[in-house]
C-alpha cells in the first residue's frame, strides 16, 4: 500500500506551515526512511499519515484512503485496521495487564471474530521474536527492546499494511536494535509491508531502509534512494541534516585517497571492506 503527499500543506496556527507544499511518493512494500533537524515537519508530516490531523490543503492518500476527505465517507475504523502506528515510546500505547491482552487488544477494538486468538497472538509474538512465555508478562515491566516488540505485536495482531514507527530505535542498546532492524527487514520482506520510519537515527536507517525523505522547515530538500540522498554530504550539512557515521568515514577516505568504497551498511562491513582492501582486492581508485 503506498502513501501519497499531494501538494500538502499543514499549519498550526493559520499563519506558518509546518509542511509547507510537499509532494511526495512512497512506493509499497520497501522501507522508507523520514529524516530531518528539530522542527522540519517530521511530526507532523507523521500526524498526518496516521489521520490525527487533516492537510489544511493538499491531498494525503495511503492506499484506498483519502486522509483529505472531508465529505464524510472516510472510514476511520478500517483505516487503522489497515494503518498501524508504533508511537516512540511503547508505554504509551499500552492499555493491559499482560502482553497477552495487549496483543489482542486490537481484535477486540475492531470485533474481529477469530475462535483461535490465543494462537493468533502467540504466532505474532513469535514473528517479532518473543516466545509464548511472555502472554502472561507484565507489559511495563519488560526492558526497552522487548516493550518495543510488544508495542510492535499489538499493531501487526490486525495484519496491517502500513507499518509507521517513530524513533523506534530511542532508548535501545545495540543488541535490541539490531534485533528490531532484523525484524523490520524481515517484515519488508517475508510479509511485504510498507514501512515507514520517523527517526533521527540515520546509521539505522542507512542499513535497513530503501529510500529517505529529507525535510527542513517544512520542505522536501531531497528524496529518493538512500545512497543518492546521503552521498551529497555538503547540501545536507547546509540543511543541518545528519549524515551517517559510514558515510562521513567514506567521504574521508574518497577526499584523502581517492578510493571509492561502495556502498557499506554497517560498521562489521566496513571491517571486512578493509580488511580486502590489505589483501589487494580493494576498491577503485580515482
Amino acid at each position: 500500500m503506498e502513501v501519497i503527499f499531494r501538494n500538502v500543506s499543514y499549519s498550526y496556527d493559520g499563519i506558518n506551515n509546518a509542511v509547507d507544499n510537499i509532494s511526495v511518493f512512497l512506493d509499497s512494500n520497501l522501507i522508507h526512511g523520514i529524516i530531518g533537524p528539530i522542527g522540519s515537519g517530521k511530526s507532523t508530516m507523521l500526524e498526518l499519515m496516521n489521520g490525527i490531523m487533516k492537510p489544511t490543503s493538499g491531498k494525503v492518500l495511503i492506499g484506498k484512503y483519502d486522509l483529505s476527505n472531508e465529505d464524510g465517507s472516510f472510514d476511520f475504523n478500517k483505516f487503522r485496521y489497515d494503518v498501524g502506528l508504533v508511537y516512540q515510546f511503547p508505554e504509551k500505547q499500552f492499555f493491559c495487564n499482560t502482553v497477552g491482552e495487549e496483543v489482542a487488544f486490537a481484535e477486540k477494538i475492531f470485533k474481529t471474530k477469530n475462535a483461535s486468538i490465543r494462537k493468533k497472538v502467540i504466532d505474532i509474538l513469535k514473528i517479532v521474536g518473543l516466545d509464548e512465555s511472555y502472554i502472561s508478562r507484565n507489559p511495563f515491566s519488560l526492558n526497552g527492546g522487548e516493550k518495543r516488540r510488544v508495542a510492535i505485536a499489538s499493531v501487526l495482531i490486525s495484519n496491517p499494511k502500513v507499518l509507521i514507527l517513530d524513533e523506534p530505535t530511542i532508548g535501545l542498546d545495540d543488541k535490541s536494535k539490531k534485533r528490531l532492524m532484523k525484524l523490520l527487514k524481515n517484515l519488508k520482506v517475508r510479509y511485504n509491508k510498507t514501512i515507514v520510519i520517523v527517526t533521527h537515527d540515520v546509521d539505522m536507517l542507512y542499513e535497513i531502509v530503501d529510500n529517505i525523505v529529507v525535510l527542513d522547515k517544512g520542505k522536501i530538500i531531497s528524496e529518493g534512494n538512500k545512497v543518492n540522498v546521503f552521498s551529497n554530504v555538503e547540501y545536507l550539512n547546509k540543511h543541518n541534516t545528519p549524515i551517517p557515521n559510514i558515510v562521513r568515514f567514506e567521504k574521508k577516505i574518497y577526499d584523502k585517497y581517492g578510493l571509492d568504497m561502495g556502498y557499506i551498511p554497517n560498521m562489521n562491513a566496513l571491517i571486512r571492506k578493509i580488511a580486502d582492501i590489505s589483501k589487494g582486492g580493494g576498491p577503485n581508485e580515482r
